[in-house]
Parts: structure tokens; C-alpha cells; sequence
């Protein structure tokens, strides 16, 4: 069972030192970077994921999370029909 409370952070590196320490479930949260960089981001992210057995939330990038194969993404936001 995972935790009902996790880090946030905003970066693979971040990531990559807190997954050692026992951290099972991590969200990374980029803001105000080029989609390569993000991309690039998630991509490690979830390899380190992967490899220590931990949970990857994605939370703005909904649509490169999902080209990056990531499966546990919160609901993309909707637009409104009247505006």
C-alpha cells in the first residue's frame, strides 16, 4: 500500500536522492521549462522510479507523461463548455 502522503519535487536529480531513502511514492511537478527539458525530466524520473519499485505521479505535463509511458496521472484538466 502506498502512502497517502508524498514529496513533491521539481526534478529527476531530486528524485534520484530521495528514492534511496525509502521514498515509495514522488510527484514531479516542473514548472516553466521547454517540453524537451520536461520530456527529458520524465523520462528520468520514471526510469528511477521503475528501478527502485516507487510510484511516479506526473502532475501538469499530462500528455508527456503519457508519451513517456508513465501510468499514474491525476485528471487533465477540463475546459469549461461556456467559456
Amino acid at each position: 500500500m502506498l502512502d497517502p502522503f508524498y514529496v513533491i519535487v521539481d526534478s529527476a536529480a531530486w528524485i534520484a536522492r530521495l528514492l534511496p531513502c525509502g521514498v515509495r511514492l514522488v510527484q514531479l511537478r516542473i514548472k516553466d521549462q521547454p517540453d524537451a527539458n520536461v520530456r527529458a525530466e520524465i523520462k528520468e524520473a520514471k526510469a528511477l522510479c521503475e528501478r527502485h519499485g516507487a510510484q511516479l505521479v506526473v502532475n501538469d505535463y499530462w500528455q508527456q507523461a503519457i508519451d513517456t509511458g508513465c501510468t499514474f496521472i491525476p485528471s487533465r484538466p477540463r475546459r469549461s463548455r461556456y467559456g
